[in-house]
């Protein structure tokens, strides 16, 4: 059997299919598609081209489908997981009533401050919904549209995010999945629920707000018109997996329920924290700052937000475009030659977010702050990578203070979990052990989530006992002699200043 799960970032995506041996008890992985996609500019500011990224959607179960048909292996279910924050509105008879925006439209960082001042600031804006304070986040992104287009809302029946959106198409059913809404700043922190006072004091109709259904929800078959398009069955299950990626990611983590665990999950963007069972909402959880995102079984992701490999990707692209061809692996290895712990920098910097001219704001930080100005590609790389770990260290440090606990291992996935030195050097900074793998956590939690909708797992424990059992991990101690930890002081006066 198989389950096929459409893992969506927000440049590329992946057909991936997970097939479930019941004589081991193993999950093997296949690839059967993969595209790019990249936000327009438009008039209005920037969009995603959905119709590009449903044509391969397509694409992926027509081929995701064939190699099912000609292995002799029976497709029960697909499910979408996506980035964050994102959304859309659909009318009455479900038409998509705008193109959604790029959460990296500039609007939204206008529209934050306005949100904050009629909510009576930050600290009482996550105590109501436990949210990071990013400008990215759903709600300013909705503040910023009503004032633009009212009449959008007032012509809307339904609010969806993209995964839900993609569902719909799908299914044909329409309905919110938790992880995903939790990622908004609309939701109350304790409930789950919307928080329709917050939503009403913007003048937003509550009524496009639908019920929030749990991760592994059946919603039901392909929809005739895609089963015919995909050349599939119609008996396909739609299953909503954790359709954030993250949440997906931390259902994959193979960790046991002996001791503290926190988890990385690395990336684009890196989200580090803890899997608890209550949120944490509190001053010092604010001060931080972390988020309270919820996952599967009604679990909460106490988490925070850091740049994560963002720095280098906008590195390599511009080295690329100045006709320096390189490679990510290339890249690692200049930092690893690089001298180290030149020059550091907080990765987290509201200057890094934009894109474009990484080099520059790098060697414009180091000069402001009176440290070595980076110059080679070693060295910028370097100068990522190390303060990547540095910040990965203080997090735990902070995720422990305000939990209340000791974290005993760091688990790692996701796509990072390859860059070999920043493995190494977040050990060292964290100063304990540091499991990596798998690589694929995202789409492996994705499809295995939609076992547990299928009725095939029982749930998150075997879900991660499966993972265990399927995928090697690396496990990477702290050096005896450890150079790192003397930065950490050096690191948080960098950061305090």
């Amino acid at each position: 059997m198989a389950h096929l799960a459409f893992d969506l970032g927000a440049s590329s995506g992946r057909a991936i299919l997970g097939i479930f041996d019941n004589a081991t008890g193993k999950l093997l992985l296949e690839e059967v598609h993969r595209f790019e996609h990249f936000a327009c500019p438009t008039p209005a500011g920037p969009v995603w081209d959905l119709t590009g990224i449903w044509r391969n959607i397509l694409i992926g179960l027509r081929k995701g489908n064939h190699w099912c048909r000609s292995n002799d292996i029976d497709l029960l279910s697909v499910g979408v997981d996506t980035w964050g924050v994102d959304w859309a509105l659909l009318g009455e008879s479900g038409e998509l009533l705008s193109l959604p925006h790029c959460y990296r439209d500039p609007q939204n960082e206008i529209a934050c401050q306005r949100v904050l001042d009629r909510v009576g600031g930050m600290e009482k804006l996550f105590e109501r919904t436990g949210i990071q304070l990013m400008s990215i986040n759903t709600l300013f992104q909705v503040a910023a549209r009503h004032e633009k287009e009212p009449g959008l809302f007032d012509a809307a029946k339904h609010f969806v995010f993209l995964p839900d959106l993609f569902h719909f198409w799908l299914s044909g059913e329409i309905a919110n999945e938790v992880s995903i809404a939790s990622t908004s700043s609309m939701l109350q922190v304790n409930t789950g629920d919307w928080d329709a006072q917050l939503l009403d004091q913007f003048g937003l109709p509550t009524d496009i707000f639908g019920p929030i259904i749990d991760s592994g929800t059946v919603l039901g078959d392909l929809r005739d018109e895609v089963a015919n398009e995909a050349d599939a069955s119609s008996d396909i299950k739609v299953v909503t997996p954790a359709s954030h990626d993250t949440a997906s990611a931390i259902a994959a983590v193979p960790a046991s329920s002996d001791g503290h665990w926190a988890y990385l999950s690395s990336g684009t963007w890196s989200l580090l924290g803890a899997e608890l069972d209550h949120p944490i909402a509190t001053p010092e959880a604010s001060r931080v700052p972390l988020t309270n995102e919820r996952g599967v079984e009604s679990s909460i992701r106490l988490l925070k937000n850091i740049a994560g490999l963002w720095l280098v990707q906008e590195l390599r692209r511009e080295l690329q475009q100045s006709g320096e061809p390189i490679g990510f692996g290339e890249m690692v290895e200049l930092a690893r030659e690089a001298e180290p712990f030149r020059t550091i920098v907080d990765p987290n910097f509201s200057e890094f977010a934009a894109p474009g001219n990484m080099c520059q704001k790098l060697r414009d930080y180091a000069s402001r702050s009176n440290q070595p100005v980076p110059q080679t590609t070693g060295q910028l790389v370097r100068c990522c990578l190390e303060s990547l770990a540095l910040c990965y260290a203080e997090t735990v440090e902070q995720l422990e203070g305000v939990v209340g606990i000791s974290v005993d291992v760091l688990h790692i996935v996701g796509g990072g979990t390859q860059n070999a030195l920043l493995n190494e050097l977040t050990a060292a900074a964290v100063e304990r052990p540091v499991i990596t793998g798998p690589v694929e956590a995202t789409a492996i939690g994705n499809v295995l989530v939609q076992a547990i909708g299928c009725g095939k797992l029982a749930g998150l424990t075997e879900l991660r006992q499966v993972v265990g059992n399927s995928f090697d991990v690396n496990t990477i101690e702290a050096p005896a002699d450890n150079s790192i930890a003397a930065t950490r002081d050096r690191y948080r006066a960098l950061i305090a200043g």
